[in-house]
């Protein structure tokens, strides 16, 4: 049996969006990797003229999931896996749809890859286009409670938040200029886009997260612990990141909201 990837992504009214990625994949890796699509929100109804062009173009590869509800962004892959068999997936990958990839080769220079046993996620090279700046290697360690307490402050005033992520952008552009070469150990791998072991999912299998979304890479960094994993970051596997987010059509306050119950979730699951 050839081992494959399982690429999951969300459709939240992005169809231009998800097509575009599709496209990307298929156009020279159809083979090496099958497509989830998980339907959080489709009111205009055009994700379905989108599965007629697949149709026509004799995609096979693309499986579509509605829940009938929006279940976020990590619930996507953690639902998932749990109606697929797995067995026939090497890697299974959870990402936006705003990604490029930086070689026509990229799975299969993933799929080739032997990581040693107790890797459970792989976190790639990533560019980000908007701020000109490398998302990975991203938390290097684990997040302490008192770092995690003052947050869950920041984001509970919108005036502070929009200060807080302002001049996080500022200190990314200027400290993440500079690729990081080496590969090596971290803590979690950035959330646009991750690499799951089949082992690791197995071992999520079952769970849901409380939240719709963000802290995606605490909860994935504290389960690796827990299960004696770890994640690598693998500076040889390069995208890049076009952060057209769709969490810019949600309004900036209930984005702040949601960011500060992802975190009080954290601090509740894992630092109690």
């Amino acid at each position: 049996m050839i081992m494959k990837c399982l690429n999951i992504i969300v459709y939240y009214d992005n169809p231009d969006e998800v097509y575009n990625y599709i496209e990307e994949i298929n156009k020279n890796q159809e083979k090496l990797v099958d497509i989830a699509i998980v339907v959080n929100k489709n009111s205009k109804h055009q994700l379905e003229n989108t599965k007629k062009l697949w149709r026509k173009m004799g995609y096979e590869n693309i499986y579509i999931y509605d829940y009938k509800l929006n279940i976020g962004y990590l619930n996507a892959l953690l639902f998932i896996t749990r109606e697929i068999c797995l067995n026939q997936y090497k890697f299974i990958i959870l990402s936006n749809t705003d990604i490029h990839y930086c070689s026509n080769c990229f799975f299969e220079n993933l799929l080739e890859k032997n990581y040693k046993k107790f890797v459970g996620c792989i976190a790639p090279n990533v560019y980000s286009l908007k701020s000109k700046s490398y998302s990975n290697p991203h938390y290097k360690k684990r997040i302490s409670k008192y770092h995690y307490k003052k947050l869950s402050k920041i984001f509970s005033k919108p005036i502070l938040a929009k200060m807080y992520l302002n001049m996080s952008e500022i200190k990314t552009r200027i400290k993440r200029q500079k690729e990081q070469t080496d590969s090596c150990y971290v803590y979690s791998p950035h959330g646009c886009y991750m690499i799951f072991t089949l082992e690791f999912i197995k071992k999520l299998r079952g769970l849901e997260y409380g939240v719709k979304m963000y802290s995606e890479e605490a909860f994935v960094g504290e389960m690796l612990e827990k299960n004696s994993l770890k994640c690598f970051y693998d500076s040889s596997l390069k995208i890049e990141h076009n952060e057209s987010s769709v969490t810019g059509k949600i309004n900036y306050k209930n984005r702040f909201q949601m960011w500060k119950e992802s975190i009080d979730y954290i601090l509740k699951i894992f630092y109690s």
